[in-house]
């Protein structure tokens, strides 16, 4: 009988010790993808939807599919979706239709310090630059994950980070964020000052799309006259997510 009883917690220690190669503990998907995902929800009006028609409006064949069900399980971490099912959270809403100049930066900080893991890895890592192999490290111990897991989910981590402005250029984590570049300017201050900087930049050039014949509603970006390949699809993603695309917003505009 003691054989037996030895025998059984023998099996069971080493089935505790056994590796995870998925978990739910932390995104597998970054906080862009994320939210990526849930503008696919919001433009597709599927925030009521039960999980099959979700997993159906967003691409996929049914909700177990291991992609689909990461997302879910990324975007719920993050808390841009409820716990229950698809419907778009405050934090969401903030992100997506900001009311005030700092409330989609807030919205992606508070998106990552609400995971405790990864307010805890950015409180250690402030000030310092991001080692991802030593993080990956980190996670696999602490929840007991396979090396490629754990590896996805340091990734993750980094790219979540980057995303919600919280990784400088020269990789060191900060615990706030970006500090807002649009800030009220003293009476006298000179207007033209940043146009000038952007002059003085050779490789830097303004472009105007005018979306209205009346030339009323247009869009403006600065960057560099040369891009590579990998940088243009990173900026067509980033479209995507920042501008919120309305079927007739004319008519929407008349309608209220």
């Amino acid at each position: 009988m003691s054989s037996k009883q030895d025998q059984s917690q023998q099996s069971e220690k080493e089935s505790s010790q056994v590796k995870k190669d998925s978990t739910v503990a932390l995104p597998m998907f970054d906080l862009q993808e994320a939210i990526a995902f849930v503008l696919k929800i919001h433009e597709e009006a599927l925030e009521t939807a039960a999980m099959p028609g979700v997993a159906k409006g967003t691409g996929y064949s049914t909700p177990t599919s291991t992609p689909f069900y990461r997302r879910i399980v990324a975007a719920r971490l993050f808390g841009l979706i409820s716990s229950t099912g698809a419907a778009l959270t405050t934090r969401a809403k903030d992100y997506f239709k900001p009311d005030s100049e700092d409330a989609k930066a807030k919205a992606l900080v508070n998106a990552v310090n609400g995971i405790p893991h990864y307010a805890e890895l950015v409180e250690k890592n402030a000030g310092k630059r991001l080692n991802v192999e030593l993080i990956a490290n980190g996670i696999e111990k602490t929840f007991n994950l396979t090396s490629v897991c754990s590896s996805i989910c340091a990734k993750a981590f980094a790219e979540s980070i980057k995303f919600a402005g919280m990784l400088a250029s020269d990789g060191t984590v900060s615990l706030t964020g970006p500090k807002l570049e649009s800030q009220p300017k003293p009476n006298g201050s000179d207007e033209t000052q940043p146009a000038q900087q952007e002059a003085a930049t050779p490789d830097i050039q303004k472009h105007t799309l005018y979306l209205s014949k009346d030339k009323a509603r247009k869009l403006e970006i600065s960057g560099p006259i040369e891009i590579t390949r990998a940088e243009y699809d990173r900026i067509c993603k980033w479209i995507e997510v920042a501008l919120m695309v309305a079927d007739n917003p004319e008519k929407k505009e008349v309608s209220q």
